[in-house]
């Protein structure tokens, strides 16, 4: 195992990324000085526009280990499978609504047709 220091870098888009050594990834920033332990200034504006009260390198890391978790990507997945079967719900929605609509209707018709056969 290496005795580099992780580091941390940010995306166009927000991403976080885990390298190591000075190979930053393209089309990032760093976050995280070479010697792993301090926040270049990139990291502690991260840090102060998300909030964070005290910026330090161990902040980054869990936000880092959170955004890059298993579980994160299965909750996509399966919102993206959910996506996909709104619309098969929302037709079988409409096919039961229009029965109900149509037997409401027949009920009616026959309440109607009896409380005119009493009169």
């Amino acid at each position: 195992m290496s005795g580099e220091a992780n580091r941390y870098a940010i995306g166009d888009f927000g991403t976080l990324t885990k390298f190591t050594g000075n190979d930053i990834p393209a089309g990032t920033k760093p976050l995280v000085e070479a010697d792993g332990a301090t926040l270049t200034e990139a990291g502690v504006s991260y840090c102060k526009v998300r909030g964070i009260a005290s910026p330090n390198v161990e902040v980054i890391r869990v936000r880092c280990d959170q955004f890059n978790s298993p579980v994160l990507t299965e909750a996509a997945i399966a919102h993206d499978r959910t996506l996909d079967l709104i619309p098969e719900r929302m037709d079988k929605t409409k096919v039961m609504s229009e029965r109900l609509r149509l037997d409401w209707e027949a009920q009616d018709k026959a309440h109607k047709a009896n409380a005119a056969a009493k009169k």
